[in-house]
């Protein structure tokens, strides 16, 4: 009796027991996009010069741009990876416009 008496002290000594280590939580948001403040200045003048023509586009064209963003957004983290290194590389061969 002496060492459950004992055993419940030393627990009580401990405070209490930390539930929230092993409460399911939500994944945070996944940024798609570096931030505006993250962009060199080529970057920020490319990002709005493409913002600006997107605005300009009809309305089904930037309905099928969204469209594939949506789709881009939902492919698994190594499609993304394989893609942009793709785009990389026919960037700097000249294939993909930086207008």
């Amino acid at each position: 009796m002496l060492d459950v008496a004992a055993a419940i002290l030393a627990l009580s000594l401990q405070g209490p027991i930390r539930t929230t280590e092993h409460v399911y939580r939500p994944p945070t948001r996944q940024q798609v996009a570096d931030g505006w403040d993250d962009l060199s200045g080529s970057q920020r003048e490319r990002a709005l010069h493409n913002y600006q023509r997107y605005l300009q586009l009809p309305d089904d064209k930037r309905r099928d741009i969204d469209q594939r963003y949506e789709k881009w957004k939902k492919l698994p983290g190594s499609d993304k990876d394989r893609y942009r290194k793709k785009h990389d590389e026919y960037r700097g061969m000249g294939l993909v416009g930086d207008d």
